[in-house]
């Protein structure tokens, strides 16, 4: 079953790449909705899904994901592709919030197996499923540098 599922995802990244987004959330959202257990349970197929759902740019679908594995909500906002230089992620933890600021361009090269997404899987899976996690009282703001 493992297997199926991230041989799905990789079809949806592919087809994200290839433009078309609609049908790669549609395949992400089959297999995430349907399989959610065994992917927070795997991280090699978290890993898989947190991209797939990224390039195909299926953000509320993500944050489902996420708040179940947390109990926080994600938020991701996309940079103007105009921006300058292509910038990396920028992270901002809340009390109840983490927003992701991405670069369009960023997010067209990443690959399953980057430096942010494994840091991502690991915290992700460290937590309990279902308990929150309490954040600092100030915001904290985070930047990670690709690799």
């Amino acid at each position: 079953m493992a297997g199926a599922i991230q041989a799905t995802l990789m079809t949806a990244v592919a087809l994200a790449r290839a433009g078309d987004c609609r049908g790669a959330r549609h395949l992400c959202a089959s297999v995430v909705l349907e399989a959610q257990p065994i992917i927070a349970a795997r991280k090699e197929l978290l890993a898989v899904a947190l991209h797939a759902l990224l390039v195909a740019q299926g953000f509320r679908l993500l944050s489902r994901l996420v708040m179940a594995m947390s109990g926080r909500s994600v938020h991701v906002v996309l940079l103007p592709e105009d921006a300058g230089q292509i910038a990396p992620p920028h992270v901002r933890e809340e009390p109840r919030q983490t927003t992701y600021v991405l670069d369009p361009r960023w997010l067209a090269r990443l690959a399953p197996d980057d430096i942010f997404l494994r840091h991502w899987c690991e915290a992700l899976c460290v937590r309990e499923a279902g308990l929150p996690v309490v954040a600092d009282a100030e915001p904290v703001s985070r930047h990670l540098e690709p690799v």
